[in-house]
């Protein structure tokens, strides 16, 4: 389950920097470019035009993870 948890906090972290600091968000972005160069790509600047509504739907996301993951170790303990 750590796995679930993980990617909700990594999708709550980016929904909330999208939707409050998306220029931190973008900061962060040239910074991997530039580290990772081969394996990372640039956010696309269409994303930040749409920046409410992926910042929305990522804070969506981590909440149905949060929740698949509470639901999975109740029914099953783990």
């Amino acid at each position: 389950m750590w796995f679930l948890i993980l990617a909700g906090c990594i999708a709550f972290c980016a929904g909330v920097l999208f939707l409050f600091s998306p220029k931190t968000l973008q900061q962060l972005g040239n910074k991997i470019n530039t580290a990772v160069n081969r394996i990372s790509f640039p956010i696309d600047e269409r994303i930040y035009k749409l920046r409410i509504g992926v910042g929305i739907s990522l804070i969506l996301v981590a909440a149905m993870l949060f929740f698949v993951a509470y639901y999975l170790i109740k029914k099953y303990t783990l």
